[in-house]
């Protein structure tokens, strides 16, 4: 399903006027000179349960705008807008999403935008939850994404909730659903009607794989500057999330299984760590093949002793012919072998 996006538009003066007077205003001046540096201007409409949409205008240069001058952005999740939850139960169709968001504006703000043929994309996030039946399933598969390190991209662990995987092109998450939910939506829903017990019981073993879509792979894609939203379908864009998730699950089941072997360790310690760190872990363990566990600690201070050897084991190598690397306990999972929740 379809998630968070942002769109934009050119508009005019008036347009540009009236959203800015109902706006927060931020600006930066230079008083020495009396010049402005830049100005923001944003404001937001809330829907339900506490769920916003950002709204943005702006000098048109900013997107190459020049016939009217000024812009727009509308940046949320209609998902959050309607239901409050974004677990399931969601769009796919982009343009009735983002017709709906414009229409939002419209009778918001009391102004007339662009049609819709006159909007562009400029990130779109797709989101697919799965059923693991239970918490223990989907935390025990998380934890497997623990060693996961992926080629130019800044990757973030965090025990029993998440995997996330930053780029310029797209970013990736893998994470519990009901515990970011709970650190992050659950208070908006306690004085509302709503059924939270239930709703907790329903997502209680979702595992969400999301990956937000930035321009340049749209750009990539649709070969265009500016993507026009009535140009995008929802299948090039599951095309791209499926495309990026099979690039990561190749590497985690490269990352869980154990090597042995020098060019093996080597070659792992490389993908993991950076140049010097490599080297030093990569050297440590030849001097273990070579001298034998014993020998290396006693000629190695303790403190590095131990840290080499956790970073050894983390790293899934198996370092002697007496120390055995525990194999971890793993929930098995697939999720082009699942399906997804509707």
């Amino acid at each position: 399903m379809i998630d968070t996006i942002k769109i934009y538009t050119e508009i005019n003066l008036d347009i540009y006027n009236k959203i800015k007077s109902m706006s927060i205003v931020k600006n930066s001046v230079d008083n020495n000179k009396a010049v402005l540096l830049y100005e923001i201007i944003n404001d937001h409409l809330e829907g339900s349960y506490d769920s916003r949409l950002s709204v943005r205008v702006g000098c048109g240069s900013k997107y190459g705008f020049v016939n009217l001058g000024y812009y727009i952005e509308i940046e949320g999740s209609y998902h959050k807008i309607i239901n409050g939850y974004n677990s399931h139960n969601g769009y796919c169709d982009l343009q009735f999403i983002a017709d709906n968001l414009i229409q939002m504006l419209e009778l918001s703000y009391g102004i007339e935008l662009p049609h819709l043929e006159n909007w562009f994309l400029q990130r779109c996030d797709i989101a697919i939850c799965y059923n693991l039946e239970n918490q223990q399933n989907v935390k025990s598969y998380i934890n497997s994404l623990s060693r996961c390190q992926y080629p130019r991209r800044n990757a973030k662990f965090y025990y029993d909730e998440s995997l996330y995987l930053s780029g310029t092109t797209t970013t990736l998450k893998i994470y519990n659903k009901m515990l970011e939910f709970k650190k992050h939506d659950l208070k908006k829903f306690v004085s509302k009607e709503f059924d939270l017990k239930n709703y907790l019981n329903i997502i209680q073993g979702f595992i969400r794989f999301e990956c937000e879509i930035k321009k340049k792979t749209l750009i990539k894609i649709y070969k265009e500057k500016h993507i026009k939203i009535i140009n995008v379908t929802y299948n090039d864009l599951k095309n791209i999330w499926s495309e990026e998730f099979m690039k990561l699950l190749k590497l985690v089941e490269s990352n869980l299984k154990i090597v042995r072997g020098r060019e093996e360790v080597k070659e792992r310690l490389n993908k993991l760590y950076k140049p010097s760190k490599a080297s030093r872990l990569y050297n440590f363990y030849c001097a273990i093949q070579l001298n034998g566990l014993i020998d290396t600690k006693e000629n190695t201070s303790k403190s590095v002793f131990y840290r080499n050897i956790e970073d050894l084991k983390n790293s899934n190598i198996d370092f002697s012919q007496s120390y055995k690397v525990e194999e971890m306990e793993l929930f098995y999972f697939n999720p082009f072998q699942f399906k997804e929740v509707a």
